[in-house]
C-alpha cells in the first residue's frame, strides 16, 4: 500500500534525516558493482504474493511501469522477466508481473547502468525477475471496499502457473467492482464576489470490471516462443444530483434541479506472439500485437428552473472505436562484450474511428469535427547501444528514426507526415557497490491522443469542445541527473533532477471553425519549458523501533510559458507543482503483525482553457493499515483512505471570451470524501 503525507519542511531535512540512522547492515550484493541480487528470504516478513509486492518492497528501487502510447518500443518500464520486456500491452507491465505468484520468483536481480536495449531503453536502474520452471503454484485474493454509503463491491483476483506438456503459462482473472460516494457544496459568485447561488451536490459512482488474461511460452527453434491474450472490459456509471437555491442554502425553498447521468463502457481484445532467439552473442526477437478497443461514452444531463417554468435536457453519446497492430523486429549483441549494439525496426498501425450523437431539448446539434477518423502508420528504425567502458562507468546511447503519417476523415479533413529523429545518450558511474550516478540527454517525440482530433462534451461544466484535425506532435529536449544511493539493507537514497525544452506543446488554443459557438480546443501552441526535483529516501529507523521503516518522497515542479491569450508567461496545464509525502511502516515479525500510517501533501493542479481558469486542490490526507500473517496461508489487510477525511477544492474562474476579457464570476465546488475501509485476503493454492 501506498501511504503518503505532506509536510511543508525543506529538503535539505533529507539528510538530517540519514546521517544519524545509517545502518551497517550489508545488502546481498554480488561481486560485481553493478548488481545486486535479491533472494526470496528477503521478502518473507512482508509476506508477498506475487512479482509486483516483491519489486515494491526493493529499497531504493522506484517502479516505472513505462508508459501506454501507441507502439511498442516507446514504452519501456524498468522491469524484466527472466532478461526480457513483457510482450503484453494492455494489461501493463503491472499486470504482467501480478500475474507471477511469488512462489515462483527464484530471485530479483537490480542491475545499474545501461545496458544498451531498447527494452530498457534510458532505464539507468533495472530490476530482472527470474522465474522458476516446472512449478505449479497459484494465488487469489478477496476484497471488499465499503464506500460512506454503506455500498459495497467485492473484488476476486487469481493467478495460477502450471505446465502443460511442453509449455509454461500463466492465466490470471480480476472480477470485481469499486463503489465511490461524495458530497460537495458548489457556490457561484458573479464579478464582485456576491453569491448568486448555492447546490448540494451528491455524486455516486460505480465502476465494475471482468479481466481474464494468460500466457504460455516454450522452446521452438532455437528458442522461446511466446503466446499471450487478453480480453475483458470495463463499466463506470456516475450520478451526480444537486440541489440549488438562489443565494444561500439555508431558510430557502428550492429553485433548481439538476442531474447528470453518465456511463462508460471499455471492451478490449489482446493478442500477442514473440519468438526470442539467442546464442552466445547475438539475441534476435521478434513480436507481433493487435489490440482492438471499443469505447461508448453516453451521458444524460436534466435541469429545471422552479422560478421560471423551464426544463433543459440533452443526451450525448459517442462511440469509439480503436485497433493497433504491430510488427518489430530487434537484433543485438549480448554476453560481457565491452561494446553491444542492437539493430530493428517497428511499424505500427493505428486507427480510430468516432461518431457522436448530440441532442438538446429535442434538437440535434453540430459540433466541429463531431464525427472522424483518424489513421496512423508509422515505422521507426533504431540502433541502440551499450558500452562497459570500465567496471564502474557504462554508456547507454541510440537513435530512432521516426517516419509517419497521420490521416483524418469524415466530418473533418488533414493528412501529414512526419520525420523526426531522436537520439539518446546516456552515462552511469558506479562510485563504489552503494553509489552510482547518471546522466542523460535525450530528444523525445510526443503522441497525438487520437480523442483530440474529435469534439467532445462536459455537461456538468455545460463546455463543448472543437476537434481540431490539425495537431502535430509535441517535441522535449531533456538533460537530467540522477544519484542512487543504496546504504544499507533496506536504506537508499535516490535524487533527480532534469530540465526539458518543449516544442510545439498542446494548450487550449481558439480553433477556426464553422461552428462560431465551438471554437475551443486543444492546438499547438508554441514553445515552454519544464524543470523538476525528484527525492526518494527510505530510512530504516531499526535504532529508535524495531523493524521501523519511514518512506519520503519529494516532488518539485515548474515551468514557463508565454501565453498569447493573456499575453504573459504562466504554468503549462496538468502536471502537480509540489507534494511532500510520507510513510511509516513497522514489521512484527514474530507477532506476524505489520502496521502503517501515512500522509498524502496537499496539492494544487492548475488548467487554463480558453475563457476559464481551472483550479483542482486537496487537503493533507491520512491512511492507515494493519496485517497479520497469522493464519497460515493467508494474508489479511484492513486498510482506511482519507480517515481524516479527504477535502478537494475544485474552483472555475470565468471570463468573457477569453481569459483576456472580463471576470465574469466564479464557481467553487467544496467537495468532500469521508472515510472509507477496505479489507483485503491473499492466499495460496
Amino acid at each position: 500500500m501506498n501511504l503518503k503525507v505532506s509536510l511543508k519542511i525543506k529538503t535539505g531535512l533529507v539528510s538530517l534525516l540519514i546521517l544519524p540512522y545509517l545502518d551497517t547492515v550489508a545488502n546481498e550484493l554480488s561481486p560485481s558493482n553493478n548488481t545486486s541480487t535479491y533472494q526470496p528470504s528477503f521478502f518473507i516478513q512482508y509476506q508477498p504474493q506475487n512479482a509486483y509486492d516483491m519489486i515494491e518492497q526493493l529499497p531504493g528501487f522506484s517502479f516505472d511501469s513505462g508508459s501506454n502510447e501507441r507502439g511498442f518500443g516507446g514504452n519501456a518500464g524498468n522491469v524484466l522477466i527472466d532478461g526480457s520486456r513483457p510482450t503484453s500491452k494492455s494489461g501493463g507491465l503491472r499486470g504482467a508481473l501480478t500475474r507471477i505468484p511469488a512462489a515462483q520468483v527464484d530471485r530479483i536481480e537490480i542491475i545499474r547502468g545501461g545496458q544498451g536495449s531498447s527494452d530498457t531503453s534510458g532505464q539507468s536502474i533495472i530490476a530482472n525477475i527470474i522465474r522458476k520452471k516446472d512449478i505449479t503454484t497459484g494465488t487469489w485474493a478477496l476484497k471488499l471496499r465499503r464506500a460512506p454509503d454503506g455500498d459495497l463491491r467485492p473484488n476476486i483476483e487469481a493467478a495460477f502457473t502450471t505446465t502443460l506438456g511442453q509449455w509454461e503459462t500463466n492465466f490470471d482473472t480480476d472480477i470485481g467492482g469499486w463503489v465511490g460516494y461524495r458530497t460537495a457544496v458548489v457556490e457561484n459568485k458573479d464579478s464582485q464576489g456576491d453569491l448568486t447561488k448555492s447546490a448540494n451536490e451528491i455524486l455516486d459512482e460505480k465502476n465494475n470490471w471482468g479481466y481474464i488474461n494468460g500466457q504460455g511460452f516454450r522452446e521452438y527453434v532455437e528458442g522461446q516462443l511466446t503466446l499471450n491474450g487478453r480480453v475483458g472490459g470495463n463499466k463506470w456509471q456516475g450520478d451526480t444530483t444537486r440541489d440549488i437555491y438562489h443565494a444561500t442554502l439555508s431558510n430557502q425553498e428550492l429553485d433548481e434541479f439538476w442531474q447528470l447521468d453518465e456511463e462508460n463502457t471499455n471492451q478490449e481484445l489482446e493478442l500477442g506472439i514473440d519468438w526470442l532467439g539467442n546464442d552466445d552473442e547475438w539475441k534476435w526477437h521478434v513480436l507481433g500485437l493487435a489490440v482492438v478497443k471499443h469505447q461508448n461514452y453516453e451521458n444524460s444531463f436534466h435541469q429545471e428552473d422552479y422560478a421560471d417554468p423551464s426544463l433543459y435536457d440533452s443526451h450525448f453519446q459517442q462511440k469509439r472505436l480503436k485497433t493497433e497492430y504491430i510488427l518489430r523486429n530487434t537484433y543485438g549483441k549480448i554476453g560481457s562484450d565491452k561494446f553491444r549494439p542492437e539493430y530493428g525496426f517497428e511499424i505500427a498501425n493505428n486507427k480510430l474511428d468516432t461518431e457522436l450523437d448530440y441532442v438538446e431539448n429535442n434538437q440535434q446539434q453540430q459540433l466541429s469535427a463531431a464525427n472522424v477518423v483518424a489513421e496512423e502508420i508509422r515505422t521507426e528504425l533504431f540502433v541502440t547501444f551499450g558500452y562497459t567502458a570500465t567496471e564502474d562507468l557504462s554508456i547507454d546511447g541510440g537513435l530512432t528514426a521516426e517516419f509517419s503519417t497521420i490521416k483524418v476523415s469524415g466530418d473533418a479533413s488533414n493528412e501529414q507526415s512526419f520525420t523526426f529523429l531522436k537520439p539518446r545518450l546516456s552515462a552511469s558511474y558506479n562510485v563504489n557497490s552503494e553509489l552510482q550516478l547518471s546522466v542523460l540527454a535525450e530528444h523525445k517525440v510526443g503522441q497525438l491522443n487520437f480523442n483530440d482530433f474529435a469534439a467532445s462534451n462536459d455537461a456538468a461544466d455545460d463546455r463543448d469542445t472543437a476537434g481540431n484535425p490539425n495537431l502535430t506532435p509535441d517535441q522535449t529536449t531533456e538533460l537530467s541527473t540522477q544519484l542512487d544511493w543504496s546504504f544499507s539493507e533496506k536504506g537508499s537514497l535516490s535524487v533527480r533532477l532534469f530540465h526539458e525544452w518543449r516544442k510545439d506543446i498542446l494548450e487550449y488554443i481558439i480553433l477556426p471553425t464553422q461552428h462560431s459557438d465551438v471554437s475551443h480546443g486543444l492546438g499547438n501552441a508554441g514553445d515552454a519549458t519544464f524543470w523538476g526535483l525528484e527525492v526518494a529516501l527510505n530510512l530504516p529507523l531499526d535504532n529508535i523501533i524495531d523493524n521501523g521503516l519511514l518512506l519520503i518522497s519529494y516532488e518539485y515542479y515548474d515551468s514557463e510559458y508565454f501565453d498569447s491569450v493573456i499575453n504573459r508567461n504562466r504554468i503549462i496545464n496538468d502536471y502537480t507543482p509540489k507534494e511532500f509525502n510520507i510513510e511509516f511502516r513497522q514489521d512484527l515479525v514474530e507477532q506476524k503483525i505489520a502496521w502503517g500510517v501515512g500522509f498524502i501533501s496537499h496539492f494544487t493542479e492548475s488548467d487554463y482553457l480558453v475563457d476559464e481558469l481551472l483550479t483542482f486542490e486537496g487537503n493533507n490526507r491520512l491512511e492507515a493499515f494493519i496485517e497479520t500473517t497469522y493464519f497460515d496461508g493467508l494474508k489479511i489487510q484492513l486498510q482506511v483512505e482519507h480517515f481524516n477525511t479527504g477535502e478537494y477544492t475544485r474552483s472555475r474562474f470565468m471570463f468573457e471570451n477569453d481569459r483576456s476579457g472580463a471576470y465574469l464570476g466564479s464557481q467553487v465546488a467544496y467537495r468532500k470524501r469521508e472515510p472509507e475501509l477496505k479489507l483485503s485476503v491473499w492466499g495460496t493454492f
